[in-house]
């Protein structure tokens, strides 16, 4: 049935003025389409991990408005955490296989190795791999003062439900100790800077292994599999993808995984929300996000009354966001 010219009149007038002055449009995408909704102009911007980010830069769809660096600068992104009933020795297993992978990314004699790794983990083209890389750190262990500010906004934007006291903690510090726990981690380094070559017990275990789709943040994952980490400490990886942080922690909370690598906000906003019972045993990366807008965008000012996309509400991305536009005096809507 066609419109008549006074009803798409009356909508053109009508539709912009739901969004209120210095709003901006929040829509859930997942990463991998957000690219593609960008170069047919289906939105305006999108704020995602790597290497989408730079999927979209180096094929000229749009340009990087802000990085995650400008925004919070050497911010916790990605960590890995783990059931809390899961043996100690699987524990230590995994942690040395994400260490020794961590360190295998960040020594420079592997970088052409690192680069093939991160093509076939993304299944992106080596041009975008290697600039996607620039703008990520990979690290062990989170600041655990910086990874707090995520539960912080998370409470202070209303997100979290519930508080400690509600899980049976005294107090938030007693909550952070027993939730950012690294104490299988400072073992692991310690040995390890006593003996280069230490390899813990093997533990001959099946691991259930959550991580993101093409979610570079994630590549020592990747990395340990490849270089046979997980095989030399005696652990069958079975792989589960998910396509977001709050999915994946619905993953735990349904027991499909015991090890996951995903973001730092969806980590604690479940674990406080639904008392999913994790604790965080290792960092992944900090940094490696942008917000990405189309090429006629030139400032913060232009999102005002356009579209972005975020993988979903309480992700890393959706925190990132709102950190900007509360900077630049926008509202989300």
């Amino acid at each position: 049935m066609r419109r008549s010219p006074v009803i798409l009149i009356l909508l053109a007038v009508i539709l912009p003025a739901c969004i209120q002055e210095g709003e901006v449009q929040v829509v859930k995408l997942p990463p991998r389409d957000m690219v593609e909704q960008l170069k047919l102009g289906e939105i305006d911007a999108f704020v995602a991990w790597e290497p989408f980010v730079s999927e979209a830069v180096v094929n000229g769809y749009g340009k990087i408005m802000a990085t995650s660096h400008d925004i919070w600068p050497n911010h916790p992104c990605c960590v890995v955490a783990a059931q809390k009933n899961v043996d100690k020795d699987i524990l230590t297993a995994i942690v040395w296989a994400h260490v020794k992978a961590t360190r295998f990314i960040n020594d420079e004699r592997n970088k052409d190795k690192v680069i093939e790794y991160a093509t076939e983990f993304t299944g992106k083209d080596r041009s975008v791999v290697e600039e996607a890389l620039k703008r990520i750190k990979f690290v062990e262990y989170p600041d655990k003062d910086m990874f707090k500010k995520y539960y912080e906004k998370l409470k202070e934007n209303k997100y979290l439900t519930k508080s400690p006291q509600d899980l049976g903690y005294e107090n938030e510090d007693e909550f952070f100790k027993d939730f950012l726990d690294d104490s299988v981690y400072r073992e692991v380094i310690e040995n390890l800077s006593k003996n280069e070559s230490w390899i813990p017990k093997k533990v001959n275990a099946t691991v259930r292994m959550g991580y993101l789709t093409a979610d570079l943040h994630q590549l020592a994952f990747y990395v340990a599999l490849k270089e046979s980490y997980y095989e030399d400490v005696g652990l069958n990886i079975v792989k589960k993808e998910y396509v977001n942080g709050v999915f994946e922690m619905e993953g735990f909370k349904q027991n499909e995984i015991d090890v996951g690598y995903l973001g730092g906000s969806p980590a604690t906003l479940k674990r406080v929300n639904d008392d999913v019972k994790i604790k965080i045993i290792a960092g992944a990366n900090n940094e490696g996000s942008a917000i990405v807008v189309r090429s006629d965008i030139s400032n913060p000012n232009d999102l005002a009354g356009k579209k972005i996309a975020i993988p979903g509400y309480g992700t890393v991305q959706d925190f990132l966001l709102r950190l900007f536009v509360e900077k630049n005096g926008l509202k989300l809507r």
